[in-house]
């Protein structure tokens, strides 16, 4: 047999053996798969000035003969409050420490040297000053944006030690 025609019955042998043939046959050619998710409760807080940092307020500069109350906003990025983001339908919680001043009664303070300055703190439109206790939020269904207003009073006694007065207060979202 010529090597031609030989080529051409294993050719012919192999297209019958693979299936190709005369005869046909069916095969399942498709399958599903599932795609699921979980998604969890979170939140996430817009940040200002870096991931440690929510925003800062900025009582001025004022006269140190001056007496009264002097108070600001927290802004954090351009915007008053902080901005927080937490998943449709759940609640959380917002506490602050003391700052890093305060008196044996808890009171924050603004620290410049050896001089101090009483404040107090008061959130989301209160007019109760802002303890260390927590303020509770809601994210009802539809809603995932709040932006939680933290306002500072600072009083002045009129004598005051010119400085630059300053407190940090850890502020702390739990849900």
């Amino acid at each position: 047999m010529p090597v031609a025609y030989r080529m051409a019955a294993l050719v012919l042998a192999g297209a019958v053996a693979g299936g190709c043939g005369a005869t046909s046959a069916t095969a399942e050619t498709s399958k599903a798969f599932q795609v699921s998710a979980v998604v969890a409760n979170g939140c996430s807080v817009t940040t200002s000035g870096g991931a440690s940092n929510w925003g800062s307020i900025d009582l001025g500069t004022v006269s140190g003969v001056t007496s009264g109350t002097v108070q600001a906003s927290l802004l954090s990025n351009g915007t008053a409050g902080i901005q927080i983001d937490c998943t449709p339908g759940m609640t959380a919680s917002v506490s602050a420490d003391t700052g890093l001043n305060p008196t044996s009664g808890g009171v924050r303070q603004l620290v410049s040297g050896t001089s101090k300055v009483p404040y107090l703190l008061y959130a989301n439109g209160s007019n109760t000053a802002w303890t260390t206790n927590a303020i509770a939020l809601s994210f009802p269904v539809g809603t995932s944006h709040l932006s939680m207003p933290v306002v500072a009073k600072a009083t002045l006694s009129g004598a005051t030690k010119a400085g630059a007065y300053a407190d940090t207060v850890r502020v702390t979202l739990s849900w």
